[in-house]
């Protein structure tokens, strides 16, 4: 056991973990002004002196501890200006589908996925859009057909945000096509490196670079059905549970509370954004018409705003005032801030957002950041989506009217209009 840690009886206070962070982070962490450390090795530091994970049980390779503690872990990070595992695929594996695969999961598959997902040994992604399927995600035709002791996959997702250097893939799939779509999916594990069968290809964005997102293509993928993460037929309880992470993450809140971004505060450096600070330089600075310098203003206030909301989330999530959907509220504030803040740069920049010396892309330029800038506002789901959520769950509105919700999925099919 780390020197320090309670026994199993007693969980540590927060404050005492805190103590005990900082203390760690002044010796073992690196600056964020010392050369970047590769997350996957700042995650497996964080692993070996069990600060991975806070909020997981220690059988799976966690600390055992609670969400408030992991809160106080990365808030120190930042505090002392210490690096901490970022970017994207670190953020969906341990802030999405780590917690997904925690309350779904067998014991047996937590034992299995758990730690290595925790030490950044394995890639995590979710396999969830499919080409034909819009944002009925519950309209699923990726088929999963039991075959003794082994599933086989049949089908296709896209959208599918870093499949190209991901370990495993958490799949949506249709299990039972004769009962309402909604009850007849499953989710299964598909490890996605050297896979007979499966097929990757990435997908060229508007900024004519090969991004991360990716399209899959599974022809008789065999799986073992230990590689089920719950039972069959709750793959819609299973996906509602990883979307609930993913909003949350994109708030940092709960499980996906894990510290600044790649970009850090300020983005400027980074992906052509104006950040917090930059806006107020901006603003000192820069000869701005009344316009621009109001936008400057506004998306200051909404880059203090969302902050404050994330705050109020967590704070809520912990005591207990706030259950369900919350994260959708700052998964739509942020996304739309962010969209919100890319206008506003090129409105500040001018010229200077859109141009460049050379023949090469330049993936940091506010304006290439402008052309993926709908990214965020269809991530996780909808700003549509979200507002839906939010209406419905959290006020109480009436749900929208859906004709085939209680028809079984084969005779949904069956009505479709046909296509030339």
């Amino acid at each position: 056991m780390v020197a320090g840690l309670s026994d199993e009886m007693t969980m540590e206070s927060v404050e005492a973990f805190r103590t005990r962070t900082r203390a760690w982070m002044a010796s073992a962490l690196p600056s964020v002004e010392d050369p970047p450390l590769d997350s996957h090795a700042l995650q497996r530091l964080l692993f070996d002196n069990r600060f991975a994970g806070i909020a997981f049980p220690r059988e799976y390779g966690g600390a055992g501890l609670t969400l408030e503690h992991q809160k106080a872990f990365f808030d120190c990070a930042a505090d002392l200006l210490r690096q901490v595992p970022a970017g994207y695929d670190h953020l969906v594996s341990v802030g999405m589908l780590g917690p997904t695969i925690l309350e779904h999961g067998s014991h047996e598959a937590k034992l299995r996925f758990l730690p290595a997902l925790l030490r950044g040994d394995d890639v995590w992604i979710q396999l969830l859009s499919e080409p034909r399927g819009g944002s009925d995600m519950a309209g699923a035709t990726t088929r999963l057909t039991r075959d003794g002791h082994v599933y086989v996959l049949n089908g296709a997702k896209m959208w599918s945000t870093g499949a190209h250097v991901a370990d495993y893939g958490l799949c949506l799939c249709r299990s039972d096509w004769d009962v309402p779509k909604h009850r007849g999916l499953s989710t299964v594990a598909v490890p996605l490196r050297g896979t007979p069968g499966l097929t990757i290809e990435r997908i060229r964005a508007a900024s004519g670079e090969a991004g991360d997102f990716c399209q899959e293509f599974f022809d008789d993928v065999v799986l073992p059905t230990e590689n089920l993460i719950g039972e069959e037929g709750t793959g819609w309880a299973v996906a509602q549970t990883l979307l609930l992470h993913e909003r949350n993450a994109a708030g940092s809140i709960g499980y996906g509370h894990l510290g600044p971004r790649l970009s850090g505060e300020d983005p400027t450096a980074s992906d052509g954004l104006l950040g917090p600070s930059a806006l107020l330089a901006a603003l000192r600075h820069r000869r701005t018409n009344g316009a621009v310098a109001t936008k400057l203003a506004n998306a200051y206030i909404e880059s203090v705003v969302g902050a404050l909301t994330s705050a109020r989330i967590m704070a809520g999530l912990r005591v207990g005032t706030h259950r369900g959907g919350w994260g959708s509220v700052s998964k739509l504030q942020a996304s739309v801030a962010k969209h919100e803040c890319i206008r506003t740069s090129l409105a500040a920049l001018g010229a200077e957002g859109v141009i460049w010396d050379g023949a090469d892309v330049r993936l940091d330029n506010a304006g290439t950041v402008w052309l993926g800038s709908r990214g965020g506002t269809l991530a996780g789901g909808s700003n549509e989506m979200q507002r839906n959520i939010v209406s419905e769950r959290l006020l109480g509105l009436p749900r929208e009217p859906s004709l085939d919700r209680d028809v079984p999925f084969n005779q949904v099919l069956r009505g479709l209009p046909a296509f030339e």
